[in-house]
């Protein structure tokens, strides 16, 4: 494995901050705190929105209630629903790693100010976001001094699972046969995320892949929908060229017009409703472009020299382990290639703008 850019550093730490957050009882605590809710709006930038996507239908089918993500100047300037709710069952879910996003706290401020209870989810415990919240989960995941992010990332959608669990449990909406088994099942995928980073690293000194990359496609289904936009993000950050992302039923409605030799794509395959169609899709791509990958973490046996078959967590959708492959494949195509991942590109832009508060 390569290994010269602080983002190995990060990724190689993530299961050590995953584990910890496992055994955090005050995490699971603040998350059984919570009362009786009707709704909650998650709201956030990048990478942490990405997780609100991944995350709204496991949080919903486990606390049941409605959950809904959105942007900060989405969730600001257009989301007349949250003028529907009822203020006393409806929690709005404010996520910043470190805290200091100046949209995410403008949005926080305006659910405070109409009443709602806001929690934040966040790595810093003196930042603006925690003196806004009413309660807050603390990510185990430590400083992550990168452009782009990864253990941040898999902390918060650890951070969001563990609230729906326990919130479900503490009011009666889960039961604890399923509680223990999904919690079991984090437990055994988090203690393998070594193994998982390892092996996609030899699969792509092996393969070769990424090293012709020119532009992306990044393809999923379920709760990896969200883990395809994390993919495409990623990549972009770290190769600094234009990628894309799609649900695999989407792809048919006009994206698949623009693949061409030069194409590469990701498709992320579990066992679940879509699986033969991402299968079709990657047999029909292999005869337009060999700059093709299947990430699968299912229960078949599918195989070929462009799949990379993962381990197979069927209660989460694998989406711990397929986003440590993306991770991998993030760092190590751009330094394949020559290229630092979080080297520097246009990063005074954030500054010109204030995307941050200090």
């Amino acid at each position: 494995m390569k290994g010269t850019s602080v983002m190995w550093d990060y990724i190689r730490e993530e299961q050590e901050a995953l584990g910890r957050m496992l055994d955090d009882e005050a995490l699971f605590e603040t998350a059984g705190s919570v009362p009786e809710l009707e709704a909650v709006y998650i709201v956030a930038h990048g990478s942490s929105y990405n997780a609100s996507v991944v995350m709204s239908d496991f949080l919903s089918r486990y606390m049941r209630v409605r959950v809904y993500g959105y942007t900060p100047a989405n969730f600001m300037h257009n989301c007349s629903s949250i003028k529907c709710e009822d203020r006393k069952r409806c929690m709005v879910v404010a996520i910043s790693q470190t805290g200091t996003s100046r949209g995410l706290l403008e949005a926080a401020g305006l659910a405070k100010d109409m009443g709602f209870a806001v929690m934040g989810v966040t790595q810093v415990k003196d930042s603006p976001l925690t003196h806004l919240a009413g309660r807050c989960l603390y990510l185990g995941c430590g400083d992550e001094e990168s452009n782009a992010k990864t253990k941040g990332y898999s902390s918060t959608l650890l951070a969001l699972m563990i609230f729906g669990l326990q919130y479900g449990l503490s009011h009666g909406k889960l039961e604890q046969e399923m509680y223990q088994a999904v919690l079991q099942e984090l437990k055994q995928c988090v203690s393998r995320l070594d193994t998982a980073m390892d092996q996609v690293a030899d699969w792509c000194k092996k393969s070769g892949f990424g090293c012709r990359m020119e532009n992306l496609y990044v393809l999923g289904a379920g709760m990896n929908y969200g883990t395809a936009m994390e993919g495409q993000l990623k990549l972009m950050e770290t190769m600094c060229i234009p990628t894309m992302f799609n649900d695999i039923e989407e792809f048919s409605h006009g994206m698949h017009r623009s693949i061409n030799e030069t194409s590469s794509v990701i498709l992320l395959n579990t066992d679940n409703l879509y699986t033969e169609l991402i299968s079709a899709t990657f047999s029909y791509l292999m005869n337009i472009t060999d700059r093709v990958l299947m990430l699968y973490a299912g229960n078949g046996s599918v195989c070929g020299d462009k799949v990379l078959k993962l381990d197979y967590y069927p209660l989460t959708q694998s989406v711990l382990v397929l986003t440590m492959a993306i991770q991998v494949l993030s760092v190590y195509i751009p330094e394949a290639g020559g290229y630092d991942p979080n080297r520097e590109a246009n990063d005074d832009y954030t500054q010109y703008v204030h995307t941050r508060v200090s």
